[in-house]
Parts: C-alpha cells; sequence; structure tokens
C-alpha cells in the first residue's frame, strides 16, 4: 500500500483544490491593499457588476469591510445583490497571509422571506392599529412581556419604549379594577384553566386618560402540561363603552320620562273622566227640560221657538256623543287587547249589513275577501271595522257606482289587509294629518263624525303591534292598509 500512498495523496490535493471551482457560489481571495487575488467560476457576473478582474482593485465598500477585518482580526460578513441574486459572504481574514478569503452563500429566498415577514408584520401592525387591538407575550419563567406596537399604545406608552413586566401592566391597570385583574389571571393559572378573559380599565400613563379594554388569553403549557406562560390580546372597547354607557344613560332619562307620562296619562284620565261626569249632568238637565218644555209648550210656541229647542236638544246629544268618543279614544292607550282568533270577513260581513240597513235604498258593491283571519281584540277590531267601512260608506256617497273591498295581500312574509273604494279620495299631502284627532278632510265638513274616528283606528292597530296607512287621489277614492 505504501508505494500508493503518494498518489492517493495527489488525488486528494486535485479533488480539494477543485472545490472552490465546482461550489456554485462566489468564492474570492483580496488581499489587505484590495486586490483581488482569486475569483471562482461562480464569480463572473458579480466581478462583471463590480467592473473588475483578477489583479485589479476590488470596490470601495468592499475594500473598508476587508480592513476591519484584518484590523480587528474578526470574521466580518458582507451581502451584496447581483443580478436578481443576494450574496451573503463569510469574511475570513487570514492575517499572517495579509488576505481576506470571501465564501459567498445565496441567500436569495431568505431574503424574499424576510421580506415577506416583515411585510406581513407591518400589516398586521397596521390592522391592530385600525381594529385598536394590541398582541402580548408573558413568558413566567423570567416574567418577561412582550408587547406589540398597539399594545404599547393602549396602555399608554411609546412603542417598546421599556422592557414591560406583569408587575408593569398591573400597574397601569386602574386602581379599582386591579385586583379583581390579578386574581383572574392569577386563579386561571392555579385552577390549571386554559386562559382567562375579563373586561377591565386602564389609565394611561401621562395622560391620566381611562380606557376600557376587553382582555383574553391562552396558556402556554411544556411537554409535561404544565403552565409556562400565556399569550393574548387587548382590545381597546372604549368608544363601545362610551356609547353603552350614553345608551344606559338615555335608557334611564326614557324610563323616567315615561313613568312621568305614565303619571300625566293617569291624571288626564281621571280629569277626562270627571269632566265627562260633571258635563253628562248640566247636558242631562238641559236636554231634558228642553224636552218638557216642547211637550208642555208646543200647542203655545210658534214653529221658530219650538226649532229652537229642538236645536239645543239635538246638541245636547251631540256633544254627549262627543264626550263618549272622547272618553273611549283616551280608554284605549291602557286598554290591553284580549287576543282570540276572529274571522275578519264575517266580522266586515257583520258591518256592512248594518250598513246597508241603515240606509236601504243606496245601492253599492262589496267585495270581500273569504276567510281572513287574524288574532285580535274581538271588540276593539269591530270599531276598526265600523270606523273603515263608514267612512268608505260615507265618502262614496257621490258616487255612480260605488265600489269597496275588503282584501288582503302578503308583503315580506307578512299579510297587509286593504279597504279601498273609488269615493271622493284625498291628495297625499291632505294625508299627512289623516290619523290626528279633530282632523277633517277638506270637503267632508258636511259628513257625520267628530273627527277621532281615524285617530281611534291607528290607536287600536298599534296596540296590537301592528301600523296603518292609507294612500289616495283626489276624486279617485282611497286605500288604507294596515298590518296587524
Amino acid at each position: 500500500m505504501e508505494p500508493d500512498m503518494p498518489v492517493q495523496t495527489e488525488e486528494i490535493v486535485s479533488h480539494i483544490a477543485l472545490f472552490p471551482e465546482e461550489n456554485p457560489c462566489p468564492v474570492l481571495r483580496v488581499d489587505g491593499s484590495g486586490v483581488l487575488l482569486y475569483a471562482n467560476r461562480a464569480s463572473i457576473e458579480l466581478l462583471t457588476q463590480w467592473q473588475c478582474k483578477v489583479g485589479g482593485a476590488v470596490p470601495e465598500f468592499v475594500l473598508k469591510k476587508l480592513s476591519m477585518a484584518l484590523e480587528g482580526g474578526h470574521d466580518q460578513e458582507l451581502e451584496v445583490r447581483c443580478g436578481q441574486r443576494d450574496f451573503s459572504f463569510a469574511m475570513v481574514a487570514i492575517a499572517d497571509r495579509g488576505y481576506v478569503n470571501f465564501y459567498g452563500s445565496d441567500i436569495t429566498k431568505r431574503n424574499q422571506v424576510e421580506a415577506k415577514l416583515a411585510k406581513n408584520k407591518e400589516r398586521l401592525k397596521r390592522t391592530q392599529e385600525i381594529a385598536n387591538l394590541g398582541s402580548w407575550e408573558l413568558n413566567l419563567a423570567d416574567n418577561n412581556l412582550i408587547w406589540s406596537d398597539e399594545a404599547y399604545r393602549i396602555f399608554g406608552f411609546h412603542p417598546n419604549e421599556f422592557e414591560a413586566s406583569y408587575e408593569d401592566f398591573l400597574e397601569a391597570v386602574h386602581p379599582e379594577d386591579r385586583d379583581a385583574v390579578n386574581d383572574a389571571y392569577i386563579g386561571s393559572i392555579r385552577e390549571n384553566r386554559d386562559g382567562y378573559e375579563i373586561e377591565h380599565r386602564v389609565v394611561q400613563k401621562g395622560s391620566g386618560e381611562i380606557v376600557y379594554v376587553h382582555e383574553k388569553c391562552e396558556h402556554v403549557r411544556d411537554k409535561i402540561g404544565n403552565i409556562v406562560g400565556s399569550v393574548g390580546m387587548t382590545l381597546d372597547i372604549t368608544a363601545h363603552k362610551q356609547k353603552q354607557m350614553e345608551i344606559e344613560r338615555l335608557n334611564i332619562e326614557l324610563e323616567a320620562r315615561a313613568r312621568k307620562q305614565e303619571a300625566l296619562n293617569r291624571d288626564l284620565e281621571a280629569f277626562n273622566y270627571m269632566l265627562a261626569h260633571d258635563l253628562r249632568t248640566p247636558l242631562a238637565v238641559i236636554s231634558g227640560y228642553c224636552e218638557i218644555l216642547e211637550n208642555r209648550l208646543n200647542d203655545k210656541l210658534d214653529r221658530q221657538s219650538i226649532d229652537y229647542l229642538q236645536e239645543i236638544t239635538s246638541s245636547t246629544f251631540n256633544m254627549s256623543q262627543l264626550i263618549d268618543a272622547l272618553l273611549d279614544f283616551s280608554r284605549l292607550s291602557h286598554t290591553e287587547p284580549k287576543l282570540e282568533r276572529v274571522n275578519l270577513s264575517d266580522m266586515a260581513n257583520i258591518v256592512i249589513a248594518k250598513l246597508k240597513l241603515a240606509e236601504p235604498d243606496r245601492k253599492i258593491t262589496f267585495h270581500v275577501a273569504e276567510n281572513m283571519t287574524a288574532n285580535v281584540d274581538r271588540v276593539l277590531f269591530k270599531a276598526v271595522m265600523e270606523n273603515l267601512l263608514g267612512n268608505a260608506w260615507k265618502f262614496t256617497s257621490e258616487q255612480n257606482e260605488p265600489v269597496i273591498t275588503f282584501g288582503t295581500r302578503e308583503k315580506n312574509g307578512q299579510y297587509i289587509y286593504f279597504i279601498r273604494d273609488n269615493g271622493i279620495g284625498f291628495s297625499m299631502k291632505e294625508g299627512q294629518n289623516l290619523f290626528a284627532p279633530f282632523q277633517r278632510l277638506q270637503g267632508t265638513e258636511a259628513t257625520v263624525g267628530f273627527g277621532i274616528g281615524l285617530a281611534t283606528v291607528e290607536r287600536i292597530i298599534q296596540r296590537h303591534g301592528g301600523e296603518i296607512w292609507a294612500e289616495g287621489v283626489s276624486g279617485k277614492g282611497a286605500t288604507f292598509y294596515f298590518s296587524i
């Protein structure tokens, strides 16, 4: 074997010598004065970019790094861009020989990954700013607390202003909330839970501004299941909390106003009953004496005097009816509907029959859809039918061929009922105050009524949780819609 040793050694040396040339990354050797002593084949593109060749001078920025490596006796690192590739050179100083070896490695993919990570980090930072959401990580072993930039801002600090700890976090918590927050976190660890969640206040450093936050975390465990840290988020909910407190304040005010209004309504109802009682008595006396005078003096009075007595009697009767209507209208505010399944078609036909009986000479065509039913108060809804159908009856009196229709249609999964006529109608401008008490449409002054029928209908519909509205055209009729 011994005679073969020199041959093997030469082969080994020959293979080692090929190493720089076979390296797919640049390998360079530069002496202390900046002269390029050696470059492998993979360095051709780089040298072209540097406008340099073996025996020539390397660029100034390379020379500065080279000097630092030789003078300091420490290895240096140099990153350069070559075409579409990035290279990192490990600079190994051979001080006793006065040169530096540059061993390149392709870090293009690494830089791309780092750039992507940096972009994602910036995107995450911006997202946290927009969402007012900070993140944090606590290492229980060394009590090191890492905050995101947004977490620093929420707690009133500049990003990375100091190395935070759990004690720093507690110090920023509002004094009235501090014990509850600490108990919640420590308790979750002691009870071996997976995390904790709590809302509390933070007093920002410097400004002293109070911020409301929602904290939530999950604990990190080691291989044997022991809790060794926590990762969590801090959400700034100040704006939401302020709106919530404002809503609560407004609700309290509304409740106070509602109680006050309820008391006023009770007083008004009591006043109405008292007024009705006090008015009814003299009206009854006036009406009674007028009838007595008319009966006793009928043959002694002239026609005009008898007409005066009859007018007084009629007026007292109308006033009594108005008082009854007002009382009924007032009671609707406090009447709770007694719901039952009612056939509205049958109810409408009964009302129509009474109208025809009262004026048998009128010829009106009625169309009533069959078997329309609803959960309503039978007594209250009878008033609705009498008012709406009665109005249609009255306001079609001038029509040669009056038609009244009661039907239903479906809209967005809800049944809408309607009563339509081809009577005098109304303009939409007039219809704005249609449901206000004591409002009469222009041209209807001669019709019988006190102007509170539609107001009564609206209140009944509202007591059933529905709504009512109307559409009309002057001279072409009107349609009243209602939902229940």
